[in-house]
């Protein structure tokens, strides 16, 4: 609100100046004012070295890092294995669709499938963040297990709807390519969105960068997470 007040009273006073200055003189002045804006924008806008980390901040920063790397591992390793999940439910419709299965062997791919994604989701719920990490990491981890935990909802969702409507015994179509459209249609209503923890990582990231020679490294695990899960 106080630029907006600032940018006013110049706007008026430039205008007075107009009236009751000679053009010459008014020229340079607005120059002068040009130029000066231009420094005190560029010095408020410069990125500011930040200040030297002491010992004890570093030690406690490396500390916390030592406790972040297992569970990430963790974590990289079970979202590998969402991702792997998900292309195989595309790989069970996309024979159902060209009719190298028939309806059963669907429905018992999709059975298993859905038991793996179920213990998947039990695993991931136990991959727990360490408590004694600072907020500066805590925090951003607790939305990347809140946007991990509800995208498996809804893969898991997805599955189990699909299992259901590829089962035999309830399956009114006897179409096999009118089997695989209805499937298909589950699979297009259900998906879900892409999983994207992006700015997440990236305060992490920015939040260890002091004491990680492997900052650079690390760039490309994250986007393994970061990328979306919606093939």
């Amino acid at each position: 609100m106080l630029i907006y007040v600032l940018a006013v009273l110049v706007a008026l006073l430039l205008i007075i100046l107009f009236r009751y200055l000679p053009r010459r003189v008014f020229l340079i002045f607005v120059t002068l004012l040009i130029v000066l804006g231009s420094i005190v924008f560029r010095m408020q806008t410069a990125e500011r070295t930040p200040e030297p980390l002491t010992i004890n901040e570093r030690a406690a920063i490396v500390r916390e890092l030592e406790l972040f790397t297992p569970w990430w591992g963790m974590y990289q390793k079970q979202i590998a294995e969402l991702d792997r999940n998900w292309t195989r439910y595309h790989q069970i419709l996309a024979d159902a669709k060209t009719g190298e299965t028939e309806l059963a062997i669907t429905y018992a791919r999709l059975v298993d499938l859905e038991r793996n994604t179920q213990e998947l989701r039990a695993r991931m719920e136990q991959n727990i963040p360490p408590t004694e990490l600072s907020n500066h990491v805590y925090d951003p981890i607790a939305v990347i297990v809140s946007k991990t935990n509800d995208y498996a909802a809804a893969e898991q969702k997805a599955i189990t709807l699909t299992r259901a409507a590829a089962d035999p015994t309830t399956m009114k179509e006897q179409n096999p390519a009118e089997q695989a459209r209805l499937l298909e249609l589950v699979m297009l209503r259900e998906s879900p969105v892409a999983l994207f923890i992006e700015d997440e990582v990236d305060a992490i990231r920015a939040y260890f960068a002091p004491v990680s020679a492997a900052s650079a490294g690390e760039k490309n695990d994250g986007a393994q997470g970061e990328k979306q899960l919606d093939k």
